[in-house]
């Protein structure tokens, strides 16, 4: 079993900026743990500008404003998961425990002296929506729509209603 001072359930900006802003305070023993093939997020899909303003005095794309992130994590050599989805938090006699898988190294426990969780939002599924019926085809949600253009690269219509 592994131990960290601190993991954070989450890869995408807020995770990243914890990770960095906890190394900056002298904290060495750090994990990140992300669903996703990659860090970055939501931002890896919204590939319009408007984002670093703030942060990094300029504007970006939002995976442009992901990278600087991720750039920071590996230059602090911040050790990171991918592809690894937490199934459970426990804490037992003050001690924190993760229980977390992956194709790779299958399931791990990891404890950990604090953990944040930087998980982000999601949309409400379709079910929740109100939306009529069992598999209305062509109904998507705006990420969901975003997603296969910006990332997948396929077109999911041409003839398109948002509400």
């Amino acid at each position: 079993m592994k131990s960290y001072d601190v993991v954070i359930v989450g890869g995408g900006p807020a995770g990243l900026a914890a990770a960095i802003a906890a190394k900056k305070e002298g904290i060495d023993s750090i994990l990140v743990i992300e669903r996703d093939n990659q860090l970055g997020g939501i931002l890896n899909q919204c590939i319009h500008n408007g984002f670093g303003l703030h942060t990094f005095h300029e504007e970006l794309t939002g995976p442009e404003y992901a990278y600087r992130f991720i750039e920071q994590v590996e230059e602090a050599k911040i050790p990171y998961l991918t592809d690894t989805m937490v199934v459970d938090l426990e804490e037992e006699e003050g001690e924190k425990y993760i229980t977390a898988m992956n194709s790779k190294d299958g399931l791990l426990t990891i404890r950990a002296k604090a953990i944040i969780l930087a998980m982000g939002c999601r949309e409400r599924p379709r079910g929740a929506l109100n939306i009529p019926g069992f598999r209305p085809a062509g109904v998507y949600s705006a990420g969901t729509a975003q997603r296969l253009v910006n990332i997948e690269g396929k077109m999911p219509g041409k003839d398109v209603v948002i509400l």
